[in-house]
């Protein structure tokens, strides 16, 4: 099978999942609820070895026949009880396999048989980003092979009810095969898996956006990456993503949806300047989508908004097209410019210019800046139904100036214009699996400061782009004046990142000292004032890509400006 070049179909055609399970059952218990019960099962074999699988199942303690999810996390994750909790708490018997393998403090994992021992994460190496022998000899083999038994032993445990998978990033992928390859799937919901992981760091609508072709690309291109399996799916899709998620090129994604076989039900959502994560809209549609393919429910289900860039009176716009079949309640449209890195944009959004008389459209205009060579934009809308979708996202190279093209911009931020472009910095605090932000409070909210002026705060800390968009970026050596108030003591740190061609990212940082008093502190920073872990100061705020505001306390911030 050396250098043999295996599809989706000839990968998987022959698999056997219909060995004896084996189940045992350990840990069982009851949270308010939801009841738990450890679980141990076959996989596949190895030879005259079998992997031995670990998972945990969840399910409503009232009430019997409860549809079934399964739950695939992360390549860094495994068995979450609160996540588990949150989907049985919402009707569904859950089972979340381990598929990591051994882990440092962890004895509750999948076990590999040595021939396969790639199938552990930590010992994976080369096997999860390249298919040296063939796709067969790889990580991913391994735990679709653990999804596709996790699948059988779910059945076992809820025979005749509908089943649906959920994978987060890594898992997303994993579902993406499982939808591809395995039978009676209800549907599947892929979350921030976008596909091309071959073409890592080559960017769509970059300078080098040709990815070098061997054997061994195509084996991994044919039958590893997601969007090789999409063609395939065999079930409804919702695909949620992030638009700045820094593991794929998120003008790629829709490349991955648009493959779908059209005759199967599919939408789309992005989370607007996330980071591998979703939000509060993003949860409701799985939600919603969930309910409607596994509980019966009558759910309007919107296809993906279509978003062209057009002129319109001289003016430079976004022309939005809405699914017919249903009513658009709003609509929103972000920008970007000269980026193409797309988990490194500026998306700001957009004023609404009119409609054209019909509900079916809307324009919007791409206020961008005069010497912009390249624009993006994007769009979202939410359905009477409360389901919302997105578009992909569409490019447009400037070779013409246009009456809505705007000079450079000193002023970064304001107050004034809520929390504009800010998002948030880590995702450290309140969420579920690496990926379900807590959204009881919004995450990126403004609050009040002295003197009645509101500033903007996230207990995520903040992050904005702004350094990296050529219609904000200082120029010299500019400093950087912002007001921060802290109610209390605080020491706020500010760090400018600058990234590297090959992706790595280096901090400079300086800390601001907030004294807690009732008033607005005027702060100045320039380069020599941010550092790195050398001490060797940034060279030019402008070299950075991003610039972050964190604090243990609660802290806001107003007027960002280049002095």
């Amino acid at each position: 099978m050396a250098n043999k070049i295996l599809t989706p179909v000839t990968l998987w055609n022959n698999f056997d999942d219909s060995l004896p399970l084996q189940t045992e059952k350990g840990e069982e218990w009851a949270d308010g609820k939801t009841s738990f019960i450890k679980l141990s099962f076959s996989g596949r074999a190895v030879g005259s070895d079998r992997v031995r699988i670990r998972a945990l199942f969840a399910r409503p303690v009232s009430g019997n026949n409860h549809p079934a999810l399964l739950v695939m996390p992360d390549a860094t994750g495994t068995c979450d009880a609160a996540l588990a909790r949150l989907f049985a708490e919402h009707g569904y018997a859950v089972l979340m396999p381990d598929y990591r393998g051994a882990w440092e403090r962890s004895d509750f994992f999948t076990v590999y048989p040595q021939a396969v021992a790639y199938g552990n994460y930590m010992q994976a190496g080369r096997h999860i980003l390249f298919a040296d022998k063939t796709a067969k000899e790889t990580s991913w083999y391994e735990w679709v092979a653990v999804a596709r038994y996790a699948l059988q032993c779910l059945r076992s445990l809820c025979p005749g009810v509908p089943v649906g998978a959920i994978g987060i990033k890594a898992g997303g992928d994993v579902v993406w095969q499982l939808a591809a390859t395995a039978d009676g799937l209800s549907c599947a919901i892929p979350i921030c898996a976008g596909g091309w992981a071959a073409y890592k760091g080559i960017r769509k609508f970059g300078d080098n956006f040709e990815l070098k072709m061997d054997e061994e690309r195509y084996r991994f291109l044919g039958g590893v990456d997601s969007q090789a399996y999409a063609p395939y799916v065999r079930c409804p899709v919702l695909m949620l993503c992030s638009t700045n998620d820094d593991r794929f090129d998120a003008d790629r994604a829709f490349d991955t949806f648009a493959r779908i076989n059209p005759q199967q039900e599919k939408t789309f959502y992005f989370s607007a300047r996330y980071n591998g994560h979703i939000g509060n809209t993003s949860f409701k549609n799985l939600e919603m989508f969930a309910a409607k393919y596994l509980k019966g429910r009558e759910v309007f289900v919107p296809a993906p908004v279509e978003l062209s860039i057009e002129e319109d009176a001289g003016e430079l716009v976004a022309k939005v097209l809405f699914d017919k079949n249903g009513e658009a309640e709003y609509c929103e449209v972000y920008m970007a410019e000269d980026t193409p890195e797309s988990c490194l944009r500026d998306w700001t959004r957009c004023d609404r210019k009119r409609a054209d008389g019909s509900e079916d459209s809307a324009y919007f205009r791409l206020n961008a800046y005069k010497g912009a060579k390249t624009v993006f934009a994007f769009a979202k809308a939410k359905y009477s139904s409360g389901f919302a979708v997105s578009s992909k996202i569409a490019v447009k190279r400037i070779e013409k100036p246009y009456a809505n093209m705007v000079p450079a911009k000193r002023i970064l931020y304001s107050s004034k214009n809520g929390t504009d472009s800010f998002t948030l910095d880590r995702y450290d605090n309140n969420v579920l699996a690496d990926c379900f932000l807590d959204n009881s409070v919004r995450p990126v909210r403004l609050v009040d400061g002295p003197s009645g002026v509101k500033g903007v705060y996230s207990s995520y800390g903040l992050r904005l782009y702004r350094l990296h968009d050529p219609m904000y970026r200082p120029q010299g050596n500019a400093m950087l004046k912002f007001d921060a108030y802290a109610q209390a003591p605080a020491v706020l740190d500010v760090s400018v990142y600058v990234v590297r061609k090959d992706g790595s990212r280096e901090r400079f940082s300086g800390e601001v000292e907030l004294s807690g008093a009732e008033e607005w502190v005027p702060c100045v920073l320039g380069a020599k004032d941010l550092k790195n872990e050398e001490g060797k100061p940034i060279g030019s705020l402008g070299d950075g890509a991003y610039i972050t505001f964190r604090s243990g306390n609660l802290f806001c911030i107003n007027n960002l400006l280049w002095i």
